[in-house]
């Protein structure tokens, strides 16, 4: 995740981990880590889930001394705030949504009153937004957050050891993929939502899996929702994003230097991972835990 500098942030790290419990911390976890390697070129590549609950040791072991040895932080975007996040939200939204189908929106309508959200919330978004927030609020009741989670720690360490931090994407375009998913598959996950009043079970299945290191499971519980959001959405938030990061990587083994990569565990499982493109450019990658 960072530079050579960065070595002088690993006492952070292990104060960090110190924080997890005042009589003993939790068993450290061993998400999955890969590595490409050329004559002079080391890429890290890390799976990583955007949200955590506090105190969960995940910085250990060989991620850490892959963090610790490398020049460049990689990831999906660059850290933002939350002025900016506003910003481009507001330059995604639809000028005129397209309506809900009745059942639907009374369905929204309850949940987010529920949730204790304002009675017209979602009347100018589309529902991709309502989707995401709706799914994001129980599990910030049940304690899961960005702060623990992979990329707001490295981000943070990164920008305190002078690491440089280089995006896949801006804020802007990952907005626009989900902007621009078609209205029938938005309301699919909008449905899938509000089908599973409580996501926090999914959510530790999902951690648990990214903690042991266990892709094929990752694969199989993200997949599923994924599926059953329809082809479109698994085409534009993976499998175009997959070959386009892949390609970029590729384009990076020919430069020099160690970087680490950290992107959502999502994009480093199943047959369309982004190592399996990777491979089938003629880049060997291997798995290191």
């Amino acid at each position: 995740m960072s530079a050579r500098p960065f070595l002088s942030c690993i006492a952070l790290v292990l104060g960090w981990l110190s924080l997890a419990s005042p009589v003993a911390a939790p068993a450290a976890l061993a998400p999955a880590l890969w590595v490409a390697r050329d004559a002079d070129t080391t890429i890290w590549l890390f799976g990583t889930v955007h949200l955590l609950r506090p105190g969960t040791p995940w910085l250990t072991g060989p991620v850490a001394r892959a963090v610790a040895d490398s020049d460049v932080l990689t990831l999906e975007i660059a850290p933002t705030t939350p002025d900016a996040m506003a910003q481009a939200l507001v330059a995604v939204a639809p000028v005129r949504p397209a309506p809900l189908p009745p059942a639907l929106d009374r369905r929204l309508r309850k949940r987010a009153h529920d949730l204790g959200f304002p009675a017209q919330a979602f009347d100018a978004t589309d529902p991709w937004f309502a989707a995401t927030t709706l799914a994001a609020q129980p599990l910030a009741r049940a304690g899961y957050g960005p702060a623990p989670a992979p990329e707001t720690l490295l981000a943070t360490l990164a920008d305190r050891s002078g690491t440089a931090i280089e995006p896949l994407e801006t804020l802007d375009r990952q907005l626009a993929i989900f902007a621009a998913l078609p209205q029938p598959a938005q309301r699919t996950m909008l449905a899938r939502v509000l089908d599973d009043p409580d996501p926090v079970p999914a959510m530790d299945r999902v951690v648990a899996a990214w903690g042991r290191g266990n892709v094929a499971t990752l694969d199989r519980l993200l997949a599923s929702d994924m599926d059953d959001a329809g082809p479109a959405v698994r085409a534009a938030l993976l499998d175009r994003r997959n070959a386009a990061w892949a390609r970029t990587i590729a384009k990076w083994m020919r430069q020099g230097g160690t970087r680490f990569v950290a992107v959502g565990a999502g994009h480093l499982a199943g047959p369309g991972s982004v190592q399996a493109r990777l491979r089938a450019m003629g880049i060997e990658v291997t798995r290191v835990q």
